[in-house]
C-alpha cells in the first residue's frame, strides 16, 4: 500500500504543468557580455552560459530558458553577467537577488554606473531607452529619473529609496509636464510609483480630500477596494506648502490583495501621487520607512 501510495505522488509530480520561459536579452551596459548565467534560485549550479557569441553595446538575442512548473517560476532566477576579462560587467549588482520573468521579456542590461542594474519589458525600442538612460543619469537621488519638464512643471523629488537594485518597469514623460515612473523591487514584493497628473481639482464642487482620495485609488488596476485612512499630514503640507494627504487602503481580494499607502497633493495646476503598493503584512513593516522617504519628498524649481 506504501509503495503504491509513493508511486501515485511520483505520478503527480511528474504530471505537474510546465511553462515555456523564452526571453530576449539586450545589451545597453556600454562593455561587451561574454557571458550571461541564469538559473532557478533552488539550483546551486549556474548551469551554462546562455550566450553562444559575445554580446556587444546595442546587441540582442533570444533565449530559449526551458520549461518550468509555475511553482519555479513563482520562486524566481537568479543571474549573473560577465565582461570579456571575465569579472562581473557590474559589480554591485547581486546575483543572487530573484528576478521573475514572464514569457516573451526583455532583459535589458543598464550601464553599470546607474542605481538600475536592469530593466524588464515586455518590448524593446532603442530610442526609448536611450532617453530612459539619459533621464537616469540626470536622477537626483531616488534613481527614477527625475526630469524638470519644458513646461516648467515642478518635479516631485528626493526621498532616497533604502533599496539596492531596484528594477523599472514604466518610465514616462510627456510633452505637457506630466510624467509617471513604476519601480520594483528585486524580490517582486513592493512597488513604488511617483507620478505627477493635470489637476482636474475643482474647488467649488469638490472637496480636496475627497479629490486625492479618487486619485491616489486610481494607481491601483483593480475596482476592488477598501478605504483604510486619508488624513492631511501637517508637517508634509508645511514642508510643500500646499496639503499633503497620506491615503491607505487594500485593493484586491485574497491572495492578490495589496495595500496602497500614498501621498497626494494637488498644487492647482498639478496632482503629485507617490505611491507605495506592497503585501498587507509587508506594509505593516514598512511604515516607517514610507513616512521617511515622504518627509524628504520636495518639489523642484521651476524653469
Amino acid at each position: 500500500m506504501f509503495a503504491l501510495a509513493l508511486l501515485c505522488l511520483s505520478f503527480a509530480a511528474c504530471g505537474a504543468k510546465q511553462y515555456p520561459m523564452q526571453i530576449t536579452v539586450v545589451n545597453r551596459s556600454t562593455y561587451p557580455i561574454t557571458d550571461l548565467r541564469i538559473s532557478l534560485i533552488s539550483e546551486e549550479d549556474w548551469g551554462e552560459n546562455r550566450l553562444e557569441t559575445t554580446l556587444e553595446e546595442g546587441e540582442s538575442a533570444g533565449i530559449d530558458l526551458g520549461e518550468y512548473t509555475e511553482e519555479q517560476l513563482n520562486a524566481g532566477f537568479h543571474l549573473q553577467f560577465y565582461g570579456e576579462d571575465g569579472q562581473p560587467v557590474n559589480p554591485d549588482y547581486d546575483p543572487s537577488s530573484p528576478t521573475f520573468f514572464e514569457n516573451g521579456d526583455f532583459l535589458i542590461f543598464s550601464p553599470p554606473d546607474l542605481s538600475i542594474a536592469l530593466f524588464l519589458d515586455t518590448a524593446y525600442d532603442p530610442e526609448t531607452y536611450d532617453q530612459k538612460i539619459v533621464e537616469l543619469y540626470a536622477a537626483d537621488g531616488d534613481g527614477r529619473g527625475d526630469v524638470i519638464s519644458q513646461n516648467g512643471i515642478p518635479v516631485l523629488m528626493g526621498g532616497a529609496l533604502p533599496f539596492t537594485n531596484m528594477q523599472n518597469l514604466l518610465s514616462e514623460n510627456h510633452d505637457n509636464g506630466t510624467y509617471r515612473y513604476e519601480d520594483i523591487t528585486e524580490d517582486g514584493q513592493l512597488l513604488v510609483v511617483n507620478a505627477a497628473e493635470q489637476s482636474c481639482f475643482v474647488p467649488d464642487v469638490q472637496e480636496l480630500d475627497d479629490y486625492l482620495t479618487a486619485c491616489a485609488l486610481s494607481l491601483s488596476d483593480t475596482d476592488t477596494y477598501e478605504l483604510l485612512s486619508a488624513e492631511e499630514n501637517e508637517e508634509y503640507s508645511k514642508n510643500l506648502s500646499y496639503p499633503v494627504y497620506i491615503v491607505t487602503y487594500t485593493a484586491g481580494e485574497n491572495e492578490d490583495t495589496r495595500e496602497w499607502t500614498v501621498f497626494a497633493m494637488d498644487t492647482d495646476v498639478c496632482t503629485y501621487l507617490y505611491g507605495f503598493c506592497a503585501l498587507p503584512d509587508a506594509a505593516a513593516d514598512m511604515s516607517e520607512i514610507y513616512q521617511n522617504i515622504f518627509s524628504q519628498l520636495s518639489l523642484s524649481d521651476e524653469e
